[in-house]
């Protein structure tokens, strides 16, 4: 009965089905609290009440005729475990995943009844405790632990793990306060998530007394981290995903990380790197995501990196690099899909090689020496032309952008300058964005009329320029912006009358040119009234500028109270249809989960991502009519 349209309260007489085994009312939309018939159910073997609103407070008396229960699931934000600290539950759990129910603040410390739990998940659980020693022991044979999210303190456990597993096993203890230096490195666990925590210290070598072939997933980031990278992670022959981010690190990449030749994703960004780019990295033929932003490399792009085919990601951007653009990354990086170069000292003209990366989503090439002309072929990038109303199966996550069966737990991430401010993309969201930036170059010439046909373009930044000539007349054609900066730059002539069917706009800035004639009118356009979008354009006259036109006429704007109710009006039709859409849409989607089981694992498990998209919106949302 799980993944159904079921609403209301979970009815009483569910409790009549004395000889129930198994009950899976999950992903409904039942609330209320749990009826007391239903803990009478004492032939229970396997409970699943998640995803659903349920509210209330469960304690130690509703378990207690629930002797045969093995598997428990809950989650709801309006649910919590309150038992005492004495309490011996009446069954031996071997699936226990309690997600975004209020258990702490305190450990459970009913977990050491538990003998034969194989899969534990208490994340996003209010548990602000230290992890007391005996748990180490609970988890001798378990396969999967969650306790992410918390706000849990102290050091980390040490986990010797158990060599007997030959299967993916997860260990996560990521985003809570954990500090001091990490004593051990297991590598008999499949995963290990540490990351969004407060160690600090050195990273440790790898316990290379056990088995070195089970780690994949390796992620420290977002620690204290310092000193250099070890060399003997080059050991870890099985690694997919390191990433080391967010740290303080020093010193040079080991070159022998060139001999992991698994690895999918390797990001070492924002640190104090330092040195070249090793040409061992070019030896990673599995590598589709590179990042090794804001650090302090110097010197050129190594040429070792055209044999990288199937990259898809490569983020250089912050650093000391020089050089041309190499043309190989046109000609030879055919799957990329996002390439960021911001902030180096990239000089000459931008390569036309570029143009064969038709699934180019995000160029960012800002703050370079760059010369030249805008390349008239950026119109072959067809993955920008692509809108959100036509993305349906084609960009569905990260879970397309990276097809690697380990990658599936963990965020690419990624910074965009857009709308006046940073915005910081996730897994959840990536995917979706559309992106080119050139700003802070010495490009010269016209804007390319070609460029109009990008029409699933969400940013355009071009400013801080020498581009001359006019706006193209069609520039109302990339009805998807959301940002568009054309500042300081010497673009002449009226700015056209179709962009005021940008829709989408939410950061305009024209400012600094040499734009003439009456700004635009139209409704959209009146949300964007700060003057200085307009300002160092002494030609321009017209709202919202003080300055009028010679003809004494206005910019056929509706009068004040006209204004007030149309933008009214407007607002109120624009939250009037949001919850109309939303629920048509999600109605939609559900739909497809419910019967494609793969959609269906692969979007709940990043649900805890979810609000991380969230806020995206929101942050979108504020800027585009603040």
């Amino acid at each position: 009965m799980g993944y159904n349209k079921f609403e209301g309260k979970i009815p009483s007489a569910i409790g009549q089905l004395r000889e129930l085994t198994e009950l899976d009312l999950s992903w409904n939309g039942f609330n209320g609290t749990i009826p007391s018939s239903l803990w009478r159910l004492s032939e229970l073997k396997s409970l699943d009440l998640s995803g659903n609103p349920l509210s209330g407070e469960l304690r130690d008396i509703h378990f207690a005729k629930l002797a045969q229960l093995k598997i428990l699931h809950l989650s709801s934000p309006l649910l919590a475990l309150n038992v005492s600290s004495s309490w011996v539950p009446p069954f031996q759990l071997q699936v226990i995943r309690m997600r975004s129910i209020k258990i702490g603040p305190k450990f459970p410390l009913w977990l050491q009844t538990q003998k034969t739990v194989e899969y534990l998940v208490m994340s996003n659980a209010s548990i602000s405790d230290t992890i007391p020693d005996w748990f180490v022991r609970v988890c001798h044979g378990i396969k999967h632990l969650n306790f992410s999210n918390n706000y849990m303190i102290g050091k980390p456990p040490v986990f010797n793990g158990n060599r007997g597993y030959k299967y993916r096993r997860k260990f996560s203890l990521a985003s809570n306060k954990f500090e001091g230096p990490l004593q051990l490195l297991p590598t008999d666990i499949a995963e290990l998530h540490l990351q969004n925590n407060s160690l600090q210290g050195i990273i440790p070598q790898p316990n290379i007394n056990k088995t070195l072939d089970i780690l994949r997933v390796l992620d420290l980031s977002d620690n204290h981290f310092n000193g250099s990278i070890p060399d003997s992670l080059c050991s870890l022959q099985m690694l997919v995903v390191l990433d080391l981010s967010n740290n303080q690190l020093s010193g040079r990449i080991p070159s022998c990380i060139g001999k992991l030749k698994t690895l999918g994703v390797l990001n070492l960004a924002n640190n104090s790197l330092c040195g070249h780019i090793p040409i061992s990295l070019g030896h990673l033929n599995g590598l589709q995501s590179l990042h090794l932003d804001r650090n302090k490399f110097t010197g050129m792009v190594p040429f070792s990196l055209r044999h990288l085919k199937i990259l898809q990601f490569l983020d250089v951007a912050k650093n000391g690099l020089e050089g041309i653009i190499p043309s190989w990354i046109g000609d030879e990086l055919s799957s990329l899909k996002i390439l960021v170069l911001e902030s180096n000292n990239f000089h000459g003209d931008i390569s036309m090689s570029l143009c064969k990366l038709s699934s180019l989503q995000v160029l960012n090439l800002k703050d370079n020496n760059l010369t030249g002309h805008i390349p008239r072929c950026f119109n072959n990038f067809t993955a920008m032309t692509v809108t959100e109303l036509d993305s349906t199966g084609i960009y569905v996550g990260i879970y397309v952008l990276l097809k690697v069966s380990w990658l599936d737990t963990y965020s690419e991430d990624l910074s965009v300058f857009i709308k006046g401010g940073m915005l910081n993309y996730t897994s959840t969201n990536v995917a979706y964005v559309r992106f080119m930036g050139l700003s802070g170059n010495k490009l010269s010439g016209e804007i390319p009329i070609e460029l109009m046909s990008l029409v699933g373009l969400q940013g355009l930044d071009l400013s801080r320029n020498h581009l001359s000539g006019r706006i193209p007349e069609n520039i109302g054609n990339l009805n998807q912006l959301e940002s568009l900066d054309l500042s300081k730059n010497d673009l002449s002539g009226p700015i056209p009358q179709s962009l005021s069917n940008l829709d989408s706009l939410g950061w305009l800035n024209l400012s600094f040119n040499k734009l003439t004639g009456r700004i635009p009118s139209g409704r959209h356009l009146q949300t964007l009234d700060d003057p200085t979008i307009y300002m160092g354009n002494s030609g321009l006259c017209g709202e919202p500028l003080d300055k009028s036109c010679p003809d004494g006429k206005s910019n056929a704007r509706e009068s004040d109270g006209d204004h007030e109710d149309g933008k009214e009006s407007y607002f109120g039709w624009f939250y009037a249809g949001l919850g109309p859409g939303f629920a048509v849409g999600l109605l939609g989607f559900f739909s497809v989960l419910c019967f494609k089981k793969s959609w269906r694992y692969a979007y709940f498990g990043f649900l805890e991502n979810l609000l991380n998209k969230v806020s995206v919106e929101i942050e979108l949302l504020k800027r585009k009519f603040d």
